[in-house]
């Protein structure tokens, strides 16, 4: 199974920090991977806090500077250093359920249940 993958930011916390404006401390994203073969995505939703150290301004992106690739990057560094297994076996499951669906059959619809509208009669011998 080949998945490619898409980041997508949807909400940022900001705030004040010392003399530094909009300083970006939470992320909300979503990661939609799609099977190559199938087309079938599956989506999974994150929150990210970020750090800020005040005392180290060098790197620091104005609000009004910052890209999309800028934030996904810092998510980026987050999540595939921590917690990327879990992020890729979520989408994975989401498109094994629409690619390779299990079916559930509760007990009114076993094969052996006489309330089963599935269940396909068996001559009587006497009959035929």
């Amino acid at each position: 199974m080949a998945i490619s993958y898409s980041w997508k930011i949807t909400q940022m916390t900001k705030k004040t920090v010392g003399d530094n404006e909009n300083v970006v401390l939470h992320v909300r994203w979503e990661l939609t991977g799609t099977e190559s073969t199938t087309g079938t995505s599956g989506k999974f939703v994150g929150a990210t806090p970020l750090d800020f150290d005040s005392s180290s301004t060098d790197e620091f992106v104005q609000y009004g500077d910052l890209t999309e690739e800028t934030v996904i990057g810092w998510i980026q560094n987050v999540v595939v250093d921590g917690y990327w297994d879990h992020v890729v076996e979520k989408i994975t499951e989401e498109i094994e359920k629409v690619d390779d669906p299990i079916d559930e059959v509760l007990e009114e619809a076993l094969p052996w249940s006489t309330g089963s509208a599935d269940v396909t009669p068996v001559p009587d011998p006497a009959d035929v």
